[in-house]
């Protein structure tokens, strides 16, 4: 029993370790989104677009949560992701480069959007939706 309970614990460590930014990892086309700052867990990945992030996996739900983010998208055409304040790709937004990560979203605002509601406020814990887009500013 419990040598069970060691292997199911490096497991999940090792899972953890591959969804947190490394200059070494590979491009695998997904956006992560981290709880706490620094890329440590929980966290949701993304291959597509996400109107509502009230449910994503593998931690359930990530809308409003989010304190770090990860853009490990493959590069050429839609490789930048669009974080909006509200659901549905509504309100501000800001944008996070392919390849680039922000570990600490406390500093972090929706600069894009000006007459929108959420300009100008923090990211931290305040993001809806995402969506890949070919340039940051694009709405």
């Amino acid at each position: 029993m419990r040598r069970i309970t060691k292997v199911a614990l490096a497991t999940i460590t090792v899972a953890a370790a591959l969804a947190v930014p490394t200059a070494a990892q590979a491009a695998d086309g997904k956006v992560y989104a981290y709880q706490h700052w620094n890329f440590t867990t929980p966290y949701c990945a993304w291959v597509g677009n996400d109107t509502d992030w009230g449910s994503c996996s593998p931690a359930g739900s990530m809308r409003n949560k989010a304190s770090s983010l990860w853009n490990n998208g493959y590069a050429g055409g839609y490789d930048d992701v669009n974080f909006y304040w509200g659901t549905s790709y509504t309100g501000a937004w800001d944008c996070l480069g392919n390849g680039t990560s922000w570990s600490n979203l406390q500093n972090q605002r929706f600069v894009y959007g000006a007459s929108r509601p959420g300009y100008n406020q923090s990211t931290n814990d305040n993001i809806s939706s995402h969506k890949w887009v070919s340039y940051c500013g694009q709405p």
